[in-house]
């Protein structure tokens, strides 16, 4: 007899209604605290820039992520728990839970088509939304529900109390009606936090914002483009005091040019010019101006001019990682058919709008880069220019043997692969890896730091690696032909002298190739995000992070 009664529609609907509160609470909460921390962020982020790279994520999910999470794990406990209560219901509770559970799965469709193109403020206000659906759903079940026992109590107790108590009764149930109505004042109030962070806070704001007049260190920052992206926020800006434009994506500068000259501002990205300038090749500018002047010894010069380092057309080069186009463009220049591979549409748009990269590529491919090179064809390139750092780290995969081997099947016999890698030159575990595995795919190769004055400091490494010798005809007559003046003759004039001794790793086998199975690059390059977080904070203030 206790079993049954405890088991009575009176003692079931009472038990719905208490797990019903706890649900639309514990949603309530959730939604309120996601639809705050958009605006909450804007204090966090502040302390987060002061206690560095490590505690500073740590605080800011403390208190926006971890809180959301717990009470979104309590809510799910709740609902199994009393699903596991009592898994027999009337086909109307069943109809009205089916409902229920279909517009709440409607709403996360439409929060996942829209949160995948709007991936931080957006997002969160979407998932607020989505919770204090989830709740304003609830209350209307629970209200329903005790409605429909009110009803009954009504109902049952009319027949036996007086009209005086009666009335008094519904006196009880008039009050009770206007206290559910404050059950909506969260739902309320969840929609007005999510109003005024979309129109008030900076990082709803997806387009260009202008800076905040009253902060000294952003009036040097003229905002050109600003989109968030697969990447993270990809911005354009040019700095005054310097003359220079620069791109950031996520938390790293992924190239620039001077303004007035629209040269780089980063001359490693002109070591892979070098790939033209290897011996007993075709583009070779001093082979060719050879040949020129032998077949016609009276309509050329010996003396090299710029016209030596256009090619015939018939060159291709497949350029993974396009930045602000620093090397499509030259490659372009040149007459070399140039493939672009960029896993963000964001940054080819503003190396397009801002950088001067030219509309008129062989291919533009926004992809992933592992992907397309499984997928192109064998033979195809003369140079691939493989550059995918951003955010202190790089794409583990495309650094594994197999990806290596694929870049060798896509290229010419004599094609070149040119590999930019951020490390430190005197890391000789990662080196040597790195070294080894390109080393498994070609015979040939040779290495080049931005520079040698201190080895144990971050810097870019370019690998040149070839079925071939690798011998560079970087002569004065080359360099004079470029222009003494230019950034580009001054870097390939000294990239020969920071070249690094990777010999005793490139066929070394008691060194382990990195491979898909075995990749420890992500773990290895901890220190090296580090060391660029930091390096970024010194380039541009706290404030222009914070702001933009």
């Amino acid at each position: 007899m206790g079993t049954a009664s405890n088991k009575s529609p009176g003692n079931l609907s009472a038990i719905d209604i208490k797990v019903g509160r706890v649900l639309y609470t514990t949603l309530d909460m959730t939604a309120l605290l996601t639809a705050l921390a958009p605006l909450h962020a804007s204090y966090l982020f502040r302390w987060s820039g002061a206690l560095g790279p490590m505690w500073g994520p740590l605080l800011t999910h403390c208190v926006l992520s971890f809180p959301v999470v717990l009470l979104s794990a309590f809510a799910v406990c709740v609902a199994v728990g009393r699903i596991s209560h009592d898994l027999y219901m009337e086909k109307r509770q069943l109809a009205i839970a089916v409902g229920a559970f279909g517009i709440i799965s409607m709403a996360v469709w439409l929060g996942y088509q829209y949160g995948s193109t709007h991936r931080s403020c957006q997002g969160m206000l979407v998932s607020a939304g989505y919770s204090g659906l989830s709740a304003l759903v609830i209350k209307l079940l629970v209200g329903y529900q005790e409605d429909l026992d009110a009803a009954a109590a009504f109902k049952a107790h009319q027949k036996e109390l007086k009209d005086g108590n009666a009335e008094t009764d519904q006196h009880v149930q008039t009050h009770k009606r206007q206290s559910h109505k404050l059950r909506f004042i969260p739902t309320i109030a969840c929609i007005c936090l999510a109003i005024t962070a979309l129109y008030t806070d900076r990082t709803c704001d997806t387009g260009v914002v202008a800076y905040d007049s009253s902060i000294k260190d952003l009036t040097n920052y003229k905002m050109l483009f600003r989109e968030e992206s697969t990447t993270g926020w990809v911005t354009v800006v040019d700095e005054r005091d310097r003359g220079l434009r620069f791109m950031r994506s996520g938390h790293s500068l992924i190239g620039g040019h001077w303004l007035r000259t629209s040269e780089s501002i980063f001359g490693i990205f002109y070591y892979a010019d070098a790939v033209r300038m290897i011996k007993h090749r075709k583009s070779n500018p001093v082979s060719k101006q050879k040949r020129m002047h032998e077949l016609q010894p009276q309509g050329w010069s010996q003396k090299l001019s710029r016209q030596a380092f256009i090619g015939d057309g018939t060159e291709r080069a497949l350029i993974i990682g396009l930045g602000v186009g620093i090397t499509a463009r030259s490659f372009y220049e040149q007459n070399v058919r140039v493939d672009v591979v960029e896993i963000d549409q964001a940054v080819y748009d503003a190396a397009v709008q801002y950088f001067g990269l030219p509309r008129k590529l062989n291919s533009v491919n926004i992809m992933d880069g592992r992907l397309f090179i499984d997928e192109a064809h064998t033979g195809t390139y003369d140079y691939v220019v493989h550059d995918v750092f951003t955010g202190g780290s790089v794409p583990a995969s495309l650094f594994s043997q197999s990806a290596i081997m694929q870049l060798k099947r896509i290229l010419k016999p004599d094609g070149v692969l040119a590999m930019n890698y951020v490390g430190v030159p005197n890391d000789k575990r990662t080196l040597s890896h790195v070294a080894r595995t390109i080393g498994t795919a070609f015979p040939f190769m040779r290495c080049f730091a931005e520079t040698t004055k201190d080895l144990d400091a971050m810097a870019n490494i370019m690998f040149f690696a070839s079925a071939k010798h690798v011998l560079f005809d970087i002569t004065s007559d080359v360099l004079r032909a470029m222009g003494k003046t230019s950034l580009r003759s001054r870097v390939l004039a000294t990239m020969l002298d920071n070249e690094l001794n990777i010999s005793e790793f490139i066929h070394n086998s008691t060194i382990q190739p990195i491979t898909d199975d075995w990749n420890p690059l992500s773990d290895w390059q901890v220190d090296t995000a580090i060391q660029h977080w930091q390096a970024m904070r010194e380039i541009l203030p706290t404030a222009y992070w914070l702001n933009y």
